[in-house]
């Protein structure tokens, strides 16, 4: 999953990343547990669109982050933070309608380690940003706040 442009130094096609986005949010909106909030759009300072849903069985907030270079997907608690996210399992219902769209990354992938290997497949400027923001984890890199 580590690939040449993942940090976001590689914007990829934008236009078939929008369709997809419009695709998430047809398929959210129609089912019937979940309401589509909104996104946070990707700023300058990280790589990866914010998607906002509601669980309306459960009375709860669901956040997923789509990495915008690859349309790699996860699931991060509520209380995660620009630098600081936290990786969590994405409800099963919601996982089956997204990773078609956005291939879904699990938090126990996200979480380990980033190895040489991962980083040899790396520009030289993506190495640096890992090494200067001290990213450990395939998730630091994957959905990062480099700015």
């Amino acid at each position: 999953m580590i690939r040449k442009g993942i940090t976001g130094f590689n914007c990829g096609n934008l236009d078939s990343f929008k369709l997809k986005l419009n695709q998430l949010k047809e398929t959210v909106n129609m089912l019937p547990n979940y309401t589509f909030l909104g996104i946070n759009k990707q700023g300058l300072s990280n790589n990866y669109e914010e998607i906002k849903l509601f669980n309306r069985i459960k009375n709860e907030k669901i956040i997923v982050l789509i990495n915008c270079s690859y349309g790699y997907s996860c699931s991060v608690s509520n209380d995660s933070s620009w630098m600081d996210l936290k990786f969590i399992e994405l409800k099963e219902d919601l996982k089956r309608k997204i990773n078609p769209i956005f291939e879904y990354l699990t938090p126990e992938y996200l979480n380990s380690k980033i190895s040489s290997k991962d980083l040899s497949v790396l520009m030289k400027v993506e190495r640096e940003q890992i090494e200067y923001w001290g990213s450990k984890t395939k998730g630091e890199v994957i959905f990062n706040g480099y700015d």
